[in-house]
């Protein structure tokens, strides 16, 4: 894929054969270098402010660009682009965000994912282990500091041992489909991860 070009004239120079979106396209449907270029530095201002807003880094930004640039060359490729809809640069864009929220998901779910298996070690019961009280006692201050729904939700999940399906089945949740649960309480283990911090030399002490 095209290396994005750095430089005062970055802008002028690959873009000048591309007045309108239709030179653009035709340029695409070749897979020109300049083409290919000039759309790359077109779309690359959006993409990373939508990057920054869902807490990405710099690092991401080419591959996110050049993954979606693959993505529209193939729908051009097989006709499927329909340049009547929206322009190379719109399309690139929207298709770079999707990219963009996908990596951003991927990266909460890999923090939450992890933290899951510490508070499963923090929660277990062990008769051997005579500070299961005072751990347990820590965990509970910790909810209630973290407040409705989000201290019911991980009750429910990880002391009660609940599954998604039966906290619903049941009616212990207001939530009304799986997809939704998870994704507040993703967000709730997210501020149970911060407050954690807070608490960091008091259960380290158990």
């Amino acid at each position: 894929m095209v290396e994005i070009m750095k430089g005062p004239l970055n802008w002028l120079l690959p873009c000048k054969p591309y007045q309108d979106d239709e030179k653009l396209l035709t340029g695409l449907e070749r897979e020109g270098t300049q083409a290919i270029q000039c759309l790359l530095l077109m779309a690359e201002p959006a993409v990373w402010k939508a990057m920054k807003q869902l807490g990405l880094q710099r690092e991401l930004l080419n591959e996110i660009l050049h993954d979606g640039m693959l993505i529209l060359l193939k729908r051009i490729k097989l006709q499927e682009f329909d340049a009547k809809r929206s322009s190379p640069r719109t399309y690139l864009i929207s298709v770079c965000k999707k990219l963009s929220l996908n990596a951003s998901r991927l990266k909460q779910h890999t923090v939450t994912d992890h933290f899951d298996e510490q508070l499963h070690d923090f929660t277990k019961i062990d008769e051997t282990d005579h500070g299961v009280g005072d751990r347990l006692k820590l965990l509970k201050n910790m909810l209630e500091e973290l407040g409705a729904p989000c201290r019911e939700l991980i009750e429910l999940k990880y002391l009660c041992e609940l599954t998604d399906d039966e906290q619903i089945e049941r009616g212990l949740t207001l939530f009304k489909n799986a997809n939704s649960l998870r994704v507040r309480r993703s967000q709730c283990m997210k501020k149970l991860l911060a407050l954690s911090d807070k608490y960091k030399l008091s259960y380290a002490q158990l």
